[in-house]
């Protein structure tokens, strides 16, 4: 019996040793401090002070989380320095963290009093700080399982990340299971939604059916590759602009299993030229709505990113 145990804990660590590592956790402690106004109760103050003295306590283990137009980075708060990152993260409080609490050890809430000058009127004023302490784990980010690539043709042997003015987008997508995509393409601080096209019906604003194992080339109008037929709308022609010598923008390529609340975007504009340009929202908006979905488990969401050239 005592042979069949241990060999049963042998085999489950040789099986498992990826997801026993992945567990570890780390101890960190952070502080938070803020005014009790008279608008609230002493409870929801409290519940404040220990959401921040928690991302406080996160961001010192794992990183700060800093959005910067299309692009996400992890901060090291005791360098500062800053480093690009594809990281799944977690949300407390509108604040995107890259860790989650597995247990509290310890919290503790202390009242400060002080006194400011209003007006030339003295006035008595209260803070409530925490310090907490918590047992915590770093959050992964799920390897991504479709294929992406972009075109500048409608045949596989197109691909290419650099583009002309001028020259056409195509995209290619393959995925093993069956789900739902949206792109996105950011350029100079907006984020525009490539698919859906604008055009589709509402049945498809959170995301565009995808079917396991078939292959895809989007935004071509042509009819084979039209993959709703019998459907009124079309792909739109995605002509590739920038009024600089040379530029890069950035392509996200979202993947779920069930369909997304889309996030606020604007109506369809046209630029100076008078080309209709894709709803779209900024930049940051964007990256704060796909966090939020990548930090939900239940989400199922896999998100890769495309960076391509246009050049004169």
């Amino acid at each position: 019996m005592r042979k069949s145990i241990c060999f049963c804990l042998v085999l489950i660590l040789i099986i498992c040793p990826a997801g026993l590592f992945s567990q570890k956790t780390v101890k960190s402690t952070g502080t938070a401090q803020i005014e009790f106004p008279d608008n609230l109760t002493r409870q929801e103050v409290k519940n404040q002070v220990k959401e921040l003295a928690t991302i406080d306590a996160l961001e010192k283990a794992f990183g700060r989380v800093v959005i910067q137009g299309n692009t996400t980075y992890l901060s090291n708060t005791q360098t500062g320095k800053q480093v690009e990152t594809k990281s799944v993260f977690n949300t407390i409080a509108n604040t995107s963290v890259k860790g989650e609490v597995v247990k509290e050890i310890g919290v503790e809430f202390t009242d400060h009093t002080g006194t400011r000058t209003i007006e030339g009127k003295k006035e008595t004023y209260v803070e409530i700080r925490c310090d907490i302490e918590v047992e915590a784990r770093e959050v992964t980010t799920p390897p991504v399982n479709f294929t992406a690539y972009t075109l500048n043709g409608t045949s596989e042997r197109n691909k290419t990340t650099d583009f002309k003015v001028d020259e056409l987008l195509y995209m290619y997508f393959s995925s093993p299971s069956s789900g739902y995509i949206s792109i996105f393409l950011d350029e100079e601080g907006n984020t525009q939604c490539l698919y859906p096209y604008d055009k589709m019906p509402v049945e498809f604003e959170g995301g565009v059916p995808v079917a396991a194992d078939k292959k895809y080339i989007l935004f071509s109008n042509k009819e084979e590759f039209n993959y709703f037929p019998g459907r009124n709308f079309s792909s739109p022609n995605y002509f590739l602009y920038t009024a600089a010598p040379r530029s890069i923008n950035r392509l996200f390529i979202i993947f779920s299993k069930q369909q997304l609340n889309k996030p606020s975007l604007s109506d369809v504009t046209k630029d100076e030229s008078g080309y209709i340009l894709p709803k779209a929202l900024k930049s940051e908006d964007f990256q704060r709505w796909l966090n939020r979905y990548r930090s939900y488990e239940k989400a199922s969401v896999e998100v890769d990113y495309i960076d391509i050239t246009i050049s004169k």
